[in-house]
């Protein structure tokens, strides 16, 4: 059962509409949950969620007993980063869209996909997805091949 005060339940309702104090644990906290009560008490496990223009960090600390307690944090999502004075257009001959030539130029500068996610505001997976498709219309293999490729151009 979840036990929260009114501003938690407000935070947790941005994701979880059904989350009010006394109601069920949301399916996708459950594993959460499960997972900190598995091991010895202070065990943490921690989710970030993104969406609605913000981020929210659950983390779950095993008290013992089989009871859990949550520590939520809220904050507004960063603005994407421009790169460079003006936006980086895509060339003509590469067939990127201008977001895959900032994922692009990002990744050949050494970055990793999370940290290239946090720059430009996105999800780490989109990074890769945008990735993958990078590495398709440029005939690439990897990152290595991808920054060489950049270089020549």
């Amino acid at each position: 059962m979840l036990r929260c005060d009114r501003q938690a339940e407000d935070m947790l309702r941005v994701f979880f509409p059904e989350a009010t104090d006394g109601a069920t644990i949301p399916s996708e906290l459950r594993g959460l949950t499960d997972g900190a009560q598995q091991g010895p008490p202070g065990i943490r496990r921690t989710l970030v969620m993104e969406g609605h223009g913000e981020r929210l960090r659950i983390e779950v600390t095993a008290v013992g007993k089989g009871k859990t307690q949550l520590h939520l944090w809220r904050e507004p999502l960063p603005e994407p980063v421009q790169i460079g004075p003006e936006p980086v257009q895509a060339s003509p001959g590469d067939g990127l869209t201008q977001r895959e030539r900032e994922v692009a130029l990002l990744v050949a500068d050494g970055l990793r996909s999370r940290e290239v996610a946090e720059r430009l505001g996105i999800a780490s997976q989109t990074v890769k997805s945008h990735l993958k498709t990078i590495f398709d219309k440029l005939g690439v293999r990897n990152r290595v091949e991808l920054a060489r490729r950049l270089v020549q151009h």
